[in-house]
């Protein structure tokens, strides 16, 4: 389960998405689920706009299942509530989905279906690609995945060689977008070439001490040579092992970028799209966008 005990994930006072979570009216829980979700709130400022990603989403049943020997799927105990999209994770090097489980939950919180890699080097892509190829034929199969996941909404999202991975995987004509967070592009399972034929916009998160990763070496070379749009973030003081477990800092951003491409999300476009962007107003983060 994602935890809540931190300040910046603290839970205020019972909401919609708290009754269906702590269990009240438990028998009418479609009911009530689908009223929170389709109630408009009151329109947050940019500050508290960011900090709604870091809140754990209405979906706050998690469960994570083997999907076959190599991968891991993070998900939504009830998955009765329509399709829902897909996320396929790559880890960083010599790590495994359990380096990165807090993120992975929360994000199966906001009703995503993570399909995570239990590679520790999965620069190429492949093994990410298989787990996607696995999860999608569970979507034709009986059990509780079948007919649940979006084959239309896909993203790839990975750390540090698995960031390079992301990318490698985003040539894939089903990949929506990429999350490249810190991505490590100088390893010998990654194509340099990848970062052209992409299928989709990219989200690049780079570090501003990161020492293992820097993004002059490893994140300029993607945003100067890809041909898909990029919003090219970078966190002050963040090293390379920022995101690690929670997702850190990034944590928001990445879920609202997920939110806004693969949810169509409105309120999350807000944190990226026009001059008074939420994260424009925010100096922690240098912005650059192609």
């Amino acid at each position: 389960m994602p935890s809540s005990s931190s300040a910046e994930n603290a839970m205020p006072e019972l909401r919609c998405k708290d009754t269906v979570r702590y269990g009240l009216f438990a028998t009418l829980g479609a009911l009530v689920l689908g009223a929170c979700t389709a109630m408009p709130g009151p329109r947050l400022d940019n500050q508290a706009l960011h900090q709604s990603y870091f809140d754990i989403g209405v979906y706050a049943g998690v469960d994570v299942t083997r999907g076959g020997p190599h991968c891991r799927i993070f998900h939504p105990i009830n998955m009765n509530y329509g399709r829902h999209p897909v996320i396929v994770w790559g880890n960083g090097t010599g790590t495994s989905p359990a380096s990165y489980r807090d993120l992975l939950e929360h994000w199966a919180s906001h009703g995503f279906v993570v399909v995570a890699a239990m590679s520790p080097n999965p620069g190429s892509g492949r093994e990410m690609a298989r787990c996607l190829d696995h999860a999608l034929n569970l979507n034709s199969e009986p059990g509780p995945f079948q007919g649940r996941l979006d084959p239309a909404r896909i993203a790839t999202a990975g750390h540090s060689q698995g960031g390079a991975g992301a990318i490698m995987l985003g040539r894939d004509l089903r990949i929506s977008t990429v999350i490249a967070l810190q991505p490590y592009i100088q390893g010998v399972r990654f194509n340099p070439t990848a970062v052209r034929g992409q299928h989709g916009p990219m989200l690049l998160l780079s570090g501003a001490d990161d020492v293992t990763a820097p993004p002059a070496t490893h994140q300029q070379p993607i945003y100067d040579n890809t041909d898909v749009p990029v919003t090219w973030l970078t966190l002050r003081g963040a090293t390379h092992f920022a995101p690690m477990q929670t997702g850190g800092s990034y944590r928001g951003v990445m879920t609202a970028w997920l939110r806004m491409q693969l949810r169509d999300d409105e309120e999350a476009a807000r944190m990226f799209d026009g001059d008074n962007c939420a994260l424009c107003e925010d100096e922690r983060w240098t912005i650059k966008a192609n």
